[in-house]
């Protein structure tokens, strides 16, 4: 079964062609046949394309949107000769009340996923736009929807309500959706298989570490906590975002700045976080960079870690038992050194990290805790569109064998 997997961003869209084979059991081998890219899409979009034959594609091109993106995704597949596809698979961000599995495409799921846009409104648009026009592109080829949000659909409400009016809560849906679901299922997935066991057995804290950042509370296989909220905007600092603060500063900003409230939002979103803190940028390595003669710098990194190590503890008091902690993202699977400095301090909890392992464990899955200690640290690198592929393919074999 080859699946094309389609993973948007506010502006970019990744995707892969993924073929998965039945062993008679499950679906057991995975051949990626082709990848690629499309980043600030628009006038200067960067395109790279490759198959797993070695043909490339890379340029800088002018794309207008998502939908463009995706065709022309489409159309270099079949160049190529590999585009025969069997079903599609597209990750949304924000499913709203009313899509938490894994689904086929229907009328119903897409009219949910455009109502639940306005919790997502840089991400769920230009997503369904491209499933729209892969569909079209692609008719009578199934496609499956797999959300970010779904997986923490198992917060209970203890945690997932807001100590707001009941009424508004409500009337307009007003609740801790959480987001990054879909690296969360796959580092407590890898987890367990690298402990040989099941998901249902352990107990675990994963940290989605990135430009957008987020923690999970994970009880034998089912989220019942999580750091982003209503919107991504909640918890963790993050590359821009400025993650939990408290509610009065958006106020007394507008106030005193005399902003609207998107002006303000725009600040929370996009220039706070790591990028406002240091003054030099979102991304973590250009800080790290310059972090021995910039204190603000300095200061943005010890406030990154810190922040961190403080949901692991809250995370741990949520759980009671704590089996492990896994670190994920682009900062959780490279930097040894935030990983480093988010658990310092946390040896009366169990969490003791064996440095040489921490260090030699960037960019692939690594145990690097002491052999001694009682809780497992973990490195485990997110590999989002095969756990996409895999979702699909197994809606897709579920659908094939109750229609036989």
């Amino acid at each position: 079964m080859r699946i094309a997997v389609f993973n948007c961003g506010s502006s970019s869209l990744k995707f892969e062609l993924i073929e998965l084979e039945d062993s008679g059991q499950n679906l057991a081998k995975e051949h990626r046949l082709a990848r690629g890219v499309f980043e600030r899409i628009g006038p200067h979009a960067n395109i790279r394309m490759i198959e797993e034959s070695g043909r490339k594609l890379l340029l800088s091109w002018p794309t207008a949107d998502h939908c463009a993106a995706a065709v022309r995704a489409l159309d270099w597949l079949g160049q190529g000769g590999t585009a025969s596809i069997d079903a599609v698979a597209h990750r949304i961000v924000h499913g709203g009340d009313h899509v938490a599995e894994a689904a086929l495409v229907s009328d119903t799921t897409i009219r949910a996923l455009d109502e639940a846009s306005r919790f997502a409104p840089l991400h769920n648009p230009p997503a369904l736009s491209v499933l729209r026009a892969v569909s079209q592109k692609l008719p009578g080829i199934p496609a499956v929807i797999i959300t970010d949000t779904g997986f923490h659909r198992s917060i209970p409400p203890a945690a997932s309500n807001y100590a707001i009016p009941h009424s508004l809560s409500e009337r307009y849906g007003i609740h801790r959706f959480g987001f990054h679901g879909i690296g969360h299922a796959w580092m407590m997935e890898r987890c367990a298989a690298m402990c040989s066991t099941s998901p249902e057995k352990l107990n675990l804290v994963t940290l989605h570490l990135g430009a957008g950042c987020s923690a999970a509370a994970i009880r034998q296989g089912r989220s019942v906590d999580t750091s982003m909220g209503l919107t991504p905007l909640e918890g963790l600092m993050m590359g821009t975002r400025s993650g939990d603060i408290d509610p009065a500063i958006f106020t007394f900003l507008a106030a005193g700045e005399k902003l609207s409230p998107d002006q303000v939002e725009r600040i929370l979103n996009h220039e706070s976080g790591l990028l406002g803190v240091s003054g030099v940028s979102g991304d973590l390595r250009e800080i790290t960079a310059v972090a021995e003669q910039n204190e603000h710098a300095a200061l943005a990194i010890e406030m990154f870690c810190y922040r961190v190590r403080k949901y692991i503890g809250a995370y741990m008091a949520v759980l009671g038992q704590t089996d492990c902690i896994v670190f994920g993202g682009g900062i959780g699977e490279h930097s040894d050194t935030v990983r480093e400095l988010s658990c310092i301090g946390l040896e009366p909890l169990g969490i003791i990290i064996d440095r040489e392992s921490n260090r030699n464990g960037n960019g692939r899955e690594a145990c690097i805790s002491d052999p001694q200690s009682p809780v497992g640290v973990y490195v485990i690198p997110l590999d989002e569109e095969l756990y996409i592929a895999r979702a699909a393919a197994r809606i897709l074999t579920h659908q094939s064998e109750h229609s036989a």
